[in-house]
């Protein structure tokens, strides 16, 4: 009888009766939860990795770090974190202590910047989107998700505090998406006046008991920190929306099963910061996000770059910061829904364009990504170790790491027949390729933070490595490179993908059509073929162009542009339920 509580779960559904007063109704049952509606309902603070936090709090840096630029402090912040967070049975049984209702329901509440997956004992909980929270002005408002858990705490039966005798580990997996984003501040994009700071997540968990008693469990809080959360740097080298990702898929393997019980260890206290912090596979206390300024600095600061007020009409005092990372804004509930893999597509066709390069063609554009059901092959090293062009890996190959990369692109090349990458190049940068005469051999030698390994071009690719270290165990390696699956926390817009390099091609290979799950309803069919692929067109660049925002395009940009969304918004609402995503 009273109003419902942030960290309830309902079950609803509709009945009819007919004329004769007979019910009618769907077998199941749907599911909605209540979650904190303000501020003041969070228990949990945002959280990051120490190191990552140091990087932006100037007044801590020595006189060295002081004159860094942003991309040598982004690459400090590499490689990316994992955090985790024990829920003892102990944990569960002292705050359920004095309620001895059984336990009905417990819902997870968490979001990340810039993305983040979330799992539980090792299982994952969020769909395997590339992009969550949406895209917003992080500053303003962070969309955060809900995860039923009560299963994984009652083990689907009736269950009282002094029954409670499993322990469970949450684990978030995250990434830099629009939020820790390369520091390429020049061609397309203004990355600099995106909100920006250390990646970090915010959570909390609600146990709800028969009676309707709610309690917070594990929140990202400071009293909690020591006692519940852990975090450490893990196998993604680096995660960009533009350049791709870099997996070590030997910290992947020696990192297996790192979000269940099993693997929780305690930590050391008095740690070296510099020495152990930075290390991967080393776990240690999460610190709390900070930064000096406010909402209603960076509001005024936007508004003056963008005119729309002069310097002597601010409200707020200009000054050095001592924390340079963003403000982050109010945490609001998903409004969209997730961004999911909505089409696999099989290859048309495989070519051999020799030195270990495949060309897989998937008849089609799309936004998404190679998946590898049986993962990938061992590598092989090109004649006279000459890699085809933008698939070197300088940092590998100097201390000879074993890498496999794939690049992926909408055309080809007439007059070499593989993938032309300067029509994708990310935010526009590229040095013109073999025949491309707008910007001349070497133009991006000088870009600040333009990756070393790319010959030029800014290119849409994704490599996967094992260490040296692993040793000379050809079965070993073989083993650890099938492992690979798919890049986590990035998409790319393609038709064609090259795998290099590699005796024959990877077995079992497929493309993942991304976007976010709005539901398609219009439809169309003529008599007329043309007309017909004209309307396919228009479809897949739908398809292709709404990872959270309706984009420009899914390579270049990725940004929303006004004027593609006007002129496209009434056939989008056709095609597709567009009432969550506008």
């Amino acid at each position: 009888n009273s109003s419902p509580h942030p960290g309830e779960i309902f079950l609803w559904k509709v009945i009819l009766w007919d004329m004769a007063s007979r019910p009618h109704s769907s077998l199941s049952w749907s599911k909605f939860a209540i979650g904190p509606n303000d501020d003041s309902e969070w228990r949990g603070n945002w959280i990051t990795h120490p190191l990552d936090m140091h990087t932006f709090h100037l007044s801590s840096s020595t006189n060295d770090e002081k004159i860094l630029d942003e991309c040598e402090l982004w690459h400090k912040r590499r490689s990316l974190p994992l955090f985790r967070a024990l829920l003892s049975a102990e944990t569960l049984t002292t705050v359920l202590d004095g309620d001895d209702d059984f336990v009905t329901s417990a819902l997870l509440v968490i979001s990340g910047l810039g993305s983040y997956r979330v799992s539980i004992d090792g299982v994952p909980l969020s769909s395997s989107g590339p992009i969550d929270p949406p895209f917003t002005d992080y500053s303003k408002r962070v969309m955060y998700r809900g995860f039923d858990v009560t299963s994984f705490i009652t083990n689907q039966q009736p269950i009282r505090n002094k029954d409670i005798e499993q322990s469970h580990v949450i684990g978030v997996t995250v990434a830099s998406g629009w939020w820790d984003h390369r520091p390429l501040n020049s061609g397309l994009i203004r990355f600099d006046l995106l909100p920006r700071g250390p990646v970090t997540i915010v959570a909390q968990l609600y146990i709800t008991t028969s009676k309707g008693s709610v309690h917070t469990v594990i929140p990202t809080e400071g009293t909690a920190m020591k006692e519940f959360w852990q975090v450490s740097k893990g196998p993604i080298r680096e995660s960009d929306l533009f350049t791709g990702e870099i997996v070590d898929l030997g910290v992947l393997s020696a990192m297996e099963g790192w979000d269940t019980f099993e693997s929780w260890i305690e930590i050391e206290e008095n740690v070296s910061f510099e020495e152990n912090q930075s290390k991967v596979g080393y776990w240690v206390i999460p610190t709390l996000y900070r930064t000096n300024i406010t909402r209603e600095i960076r509001m005024e600061e936007m508004a003056i770059l963008a005119k729309a007020m002069n310097q002597e009409d601010r409200k707020t005092q200009h000054r050095e910061f001592e924390i340079v990372a963003s403000p982050i804004g109010k945490l609001v509930p998903s409004e969209i829904p997730p961004v999911m893999p909505m089409e696999r597509i099989h290859p048309d066709e495989v070519h051999d364009l020799g030195s270990g390069r495949w060309l897989f063609d998937f008849g089609k554009g799309m936004s998404g990504m190679l998946h590898f059901d049986s993962g990938l092959p061992s590598p092989i090293v090109p004649p006279n170790a000459e890699y085809p062009r933008g698939h070197g890996f300088q940092v590998a190959t100097a201390i000879g790491d074993s890498f496999i990369t794939i690049i992926y692109g909408d055309s080809l090349e007439m007059s070499t027949g593989d993938i032309n990458r300067v029509l994708v190049a990310g935010v526009g940068l590229h040095d013109g390729g073999p025949r491309h005469f707008s910007e001349p051999k070497g133009a991006q030698d000088f870009t600040p933070c333009f990756p070393p390994d790319q010959d030029g071009t800014l290119s849409q690719r994704d490599v996967y490595i094992v260490p040296k270290s692993i040793g000379d165990d050809l079965e070993e390696k073989r083993n650890i490179f099938s492992l690979a699956r798919q890049s986590h926390f990035t998409t790319h817009g393609f038709r064609f993908a090259e795998v290099c390099c590699t005796d024959q091609p990877p077995p079992n290979v497929t493309a993942l059509l991304y976007r976010t799950a709005v539901d398609e309803r219009g439809s169309f069919d003529s008599s007329n073929v043309i007309i017909n692929s004209g309307y396919e067109l228009v479809r897949n660049a739908l398809n292709s162009n709404m990872l959270s925002v309706q984009s420009d395009c899914p390579h270049r940009e990725k940004l929303p542009y006004g004027g593609d969304l006007v002129a496209e918004s009434p056939v989008a609402m056709h095609m597709f339920d567009m009432s969550s995503f506008y």
